[in-house]
This record gives C-alpha cells, structure tokens and sequence, in this order.
C-alpha cells in the first residue's frame, strides 16, 4: 500500500462528504414517506412502518430521560420522604478509582479479601471499541490559503 498525497486524501475526504450529503437527503426521503405513508406495526406504538418490493423501512420514534441530579436533590430535601419515594428510586452507580489496576498490581492490604483480584476481574470488563475516524474540515486554513492565493 503507497501513502496517498494530501490532494488525493482531500479527494476521498470531498467524495465521502458528498456521500454524507446524498445519504442525509435520501434518508430524509425515506423518513417523510414512511411518516405520512407509513402504518403502525402490531405491538409498535411508537413505530411506523412502510413496505417496498425489496425492502421494509420502519421509523420509530424513542424518548430518553435524563435524570439532572440537583435538581432532584433539591426535590429531595423539600419533599417529604414518602413522596420523594414515589418520584425517584435512588440508585448508586460505580466508577473505576483513579489508579484501581496499580493498587491491584501491587502488593495487597493484609485486610483485602483473599480472591480480590478475581473479584476484581468479574466486576470490572474492558471492552475495545472499534476505531473511529473522523474528518473535519480545515476551514480556517482553507480561508487563509484562498486569502493567500488572491
């Protein structure tokens, strides 16, 4: 494999973008057809479907509820216990101490459970995430080369 020159690498980065563009616009096709065309499948409230010869197209439309922390500790301190209760479920989330893998590297306090790094190792699991790639465009460069050439 050759390294590719920088005009051929802003090529392939143009190409890709009107890609992304044409995929944008087609998608937005898609998506109003089956908005205004579409049935809602069995068991599927939220969904809209569409059917072509070769392919089935489903929009569906999902929620997702941030919880803003203080702001339900606020709720929290000026309701009383038994509706509090009834408006939020605390729940307690753990994240990885700063250094945990060296303090496991190490030698252990006398006071830790004799399996703690099996433990450890059952509770904690590193994934590999896929690589990414991503293009930005060099606007500002892009403005102060065209400047330059004039």
């Amino acid at each position: 494999m050759r390294r590719l020159s920088p005009g051929e690498l802003d090529t392939i980065a143009g190409r890709l973008e009107e890609i992304g563009l044409e995929d944008e616009r087609l998608r937005s096709k898609l998506r109003e057809q089956v908005e205004e065309f579409g049935f809602t499948p069995a068991r599927a409230d939220k969904s809209k479907r569409l059917e072509g010869t070769l392919y089935e197209f489903t929009v569906t439309r999902g929620l997702t509820t941030e919880i803003k922390d203080a702001a339900v500790e606020r709720i929290r301190q000026d309701c009383p216990r038994a509706l509090f209760d009834r408006l939020f479920k605390v729940v307690t989330k753990f994240k990885l101490a700063t250094g945990a893998t060296q303090v496991l590297a190490r030698q252990l306090p006398a006071d830790a459970p004799r399996n703690l790094r099996a433990l450890f190792s059952r509770a904690v699991e590193t994934k590999e995430t896929a690589p990414r790639l991503r293009i930005q465009k060099l606007e500002a460069e892009c403005t102060a080369s065209a400047a330059a050439a004039q």
